[in-house]
């Protein structure tokens, strides 16, 4: 068959993050639309032939969204496809199959797998041809894109309008909602954030006592309760010059502390702590205040500005002179003529920022009046900043082979795609999560670690920025442990040879074939302090050829070579007639691992690495050797024991995959004999056995 070509080729798939769905409906759409041209539609517990019948039946054309309705609730993942330069191409938003998948807290390196690019993307251009069904074109109109539960990420603060459920939404109480929408549906000026500011007497969770409390305190009969309120309303169409409450009270405003959280706002600025308002200061700043809330009404109202504006000006000036005449009495220096003064009483009304952390919308978009560069990602909040324009959304659908409901029925898994994503770039955080750039720029977190002079990181495909070269790896001058995951095909490994602190080199799930292993150990060895290298079982690692290596290249300080094995594999024992086999992965395809990963003896110019203090033999099951595929390649003198002399700092020799429980189980066995043969070279003990045990054998 045929292949056909993918129109936005992509080089990896990572998983994002799990959109915690309780209301069973995947919707993926632009964020400011807020599903208002929406394609409700699913499935419940469908079957690969079910979704493409429906499906290709189905004129979705003239929607600009998608809900789909699945029948349960769960945590359904959402994945990524980059290219080369870590360019988000594709979304894959799961929509019938629950997998609540999270990543780790600590997690700080991130890892691709070829299965997932398969099962994602490369068979529907190919095989399943079919199943890749084409719904409509996204035209985001604000450029944000946003995968969700029902009725959006929005759904409190804009409201919910459909056949089962008709919410208005928060925002409806400050200003019509009709005023954002053109023919009914949103547009791309739609609020994503609210901020209350408020004025009045304020009852803090914080407060000492019921008794001290500003709210419980009698308010004497004479006196005017006050309560004021103003609604600041946040888009990303808007520059932080367009927020009349930020010019207002410029002076009072405070950035929160990175870890300070607030039961009352999501906000990260703050009332300053013990702030003095002024009324003349608030009086002085007030028209230019106006003239600020005109040009964000402008934008944010369009065709609807006149009336909106004076709805929202009107607002803004209650909430203001409210305070001034509240403060107005504090500040007038009035005459006394020979009487004593009375003591004045202050004002016990507070100034506070308040966001409902539910309906509020997106705070996290924001930082303080500005939009922020870096986006993040949490449950139910995806949203992924792009240009704007008109992206194809497509439905993948192909079966879950886990499925079995004992009736041969076949259950579709189904994804909402959407393709061809322009100005998005994966990144990491400073703390190594997950977050999507405007524009392609340094790693935070490899930044991070340069800037701090940290020891130890985690660096992926991510953080190369072109996932082709290591060269961003140079900065780390400081690095004495190193992580690098999913390194695959790397040509020039040079940029390693620079970290000339690294004494601790782990690989996590990389590949390094005989392409590219003379790069890679060439590099390795030139190291002056390395001393351990450790790899997890999932990498690949193979020796360059001997003859295409410097004789005189060897590490100088290497004492210790291991590979990461996982409990499950340690454990899965051989069946059948191969039950009293030894090795580990009883039930891998014979010799897979002996295959990926070289043993110790197999390091180019071994017999010259003088600083070894333990080799560590991987022992993996075989059929055609009883005792395992290590055991066999040692006693027919694969390894010349002779140059175990020259190790003078050797002391253990260990061969993990050989298990006894008692030294008498070793009596005949190929293990006692190469036991015996190595020890006529080099005095030592070999998995934890001494000489003189192994003499008694």
């Amino acid at each position: 068959m045929k292949k056909t070509r993918d129109p936005y080729p992509i080089t990896d798939v990572y998983f994002l993050e799990m959109n915690a769905v309780d209301a069973a409906t995947v919707t993926v759409g632009d964020l400011c639309e807020r599903l208002s041209n929406d394609f409700d539609t699913g499935s419940d517990a469908p079957s690969v032939k079910e979704v493409v019948n429906q499906f290709k039946k189905t004129d979705a054309t003239k929607f600009n969204s998608i809900s789909f309705g699945n029948g349960a609730d769960g945590g359904y993942s959402v994945y990524v496809g980059v290219d080369s330069k870590n360019r988000i191409r594709k979304i894959f938003a799961d929509a019938t199959v629950a997998e609540y998948r999270q990543h780790p807290k600590e997690r700080q390196s991130y890892l691709s797998h070829w299965w997932d690019k398969e099962d994602y993307n490369d068979q529907f251009f190919s095989k399943l041809k079919e199943n890749r069904i084409k719904l409509f074109d996204l035209n985001s109109k604000s450029g944000l894109i946003a995968v969700g539960d029902f009725g959006g990420p929005l759904r409190s603060l804009l409201g919910v309008n459909n056949n089962t459920l008709d919410e208005n939404g928060d925002l409806n109480e400050i200003i019509k909602l009709d005023y954002f929408k053109k023919d009914g549906v949103f547009q791309n000026t739609s609020p994503v954030f609210c901020v209350k500011f408020y004025y009045g007497l304020i009852n803090k969770p914080e407060s000492s006592g019921f008794s001290s409390s500003v709210i419980h305190k009698k308010v004497e009969p004479h006196k005017k309760t006050v309560d004021y309120s103003y609604a600041e309303l946040f888009n990303n169409q808007l520059n932080e010059n367009c927020y009349p409450t930020k010019y207002i009270f410029e002076d009072y405003l405070d950035k929160k502390d990175e870890f300070e959280f607030s039961a009352n706002s999501e906000f990260n600025l703050k009332i300053k702590e013990n702030a003095k308002l002024s009324g003349e200061y608030l009086s002085n700043r007030l028209p230019k205040a106006i003239q600020i809330l005109k040009k964000q009404s402008k934008i944010l109202f369009k065709e609807n500005f006149k009336e909106a504006f004076n709805i929202r000006k009107k607002q803004f000036e209650d909430f203001i002179i409210g305070i001034i005449k509240d403060l107005e009495p504090q500040e007038l220096d009035l005459p006394t003529f020979g009487r004593k003064p009375k003591k004045r009483e202050i004002s016990e009304m507070k100034l506070e920022i308040f966001t409902d952390l539910i309906s509020a919308g997106e705070a996290k978009l924001f930082d303080g009046y500005k939009f922020k560069k870096d986006v993040d990602f949490s449950l139910t909040k995806i949203i992924f900043p792009v240009n704007k324009g008109s992206y194809p959304v497509y439905l993948h659908t192909y079966p879950d082979e886990s499925f079995d409901n004992g009736e041969g029925d076949e259950f579709a898994y189904v994804k909402i795609v959407v393709e061809g994503i322009k100005g998005c770039y994966l990144n990491k955080s400073d703390e190594g999560k997950l977050i999507a750039n405007k524009f392609n720029k340094e790693s935070s977190y490899l930044r991070n670690i340069v800037d701090k002079k940290l020891k130890y990181a985690q660096i992926d495909k991510i953080d190369l920025r072109d996932t082709k070269t290591l060269k961003e790896i140079e900065k780390l001058k400081d690095i004495e442990q190193l992580v690098l995951a999913n390194m695959k095909y790397i040509k020039d490994w040079t940029p390693l040879s620079k970290l000339k602190k690294l004494k601790h080199l782990h690989l996590d799930t990389c590949i390094i074939d005989w392409k590219t292993a003379i790069s890679f150990f060439k590099n390795l060895y030139k190291l002056p302090n390395l001393e351990r290298l450790t790899l997890n079982a999932d990498s690949y690692l193979r020796s360059p050829p001997i003859n295409d290596f410097p004789k005189n290249l060897y590490p100088k300080k290497l004492k210790d070579f291991e590979i990461i094995v996982p409990k499950e594999v340690k454990e899965d024992k051989p069946k059948d007639e191969f039950i009293n086999h030894k090795g580990y992965a009883g039930s891998y395809d014979d010799l897979y691992f002996m295959h990926r990963i070289l043993q110790v003896d197999d390091f180019p110019n071994f017999e010259k690495i003088k600083t070894f203090e333990k080799l560590r033999y991987y022992n993996y099951f075989t059929k055609n050797n009883q005792e395992g595929g290590v055991i066999s390649r040692l006693v027919n003198g694969y390894t010349d024991f002779n140059t175990f002399k020259k190790l003078k700092k050797l002391k253990d020799i260990w061969v993990y995959g050989y298990d006894f429980k008692k030294k008498e189980e070793l009596k005949n066995t190929s293990f006692l004999q190469v036991a015996k043969e190595i020890l006529k070279h080099k005095k030592l003990k070999i998995n934890g056995i001494s000489e003189k045990t192994f003499k008694s054998l």
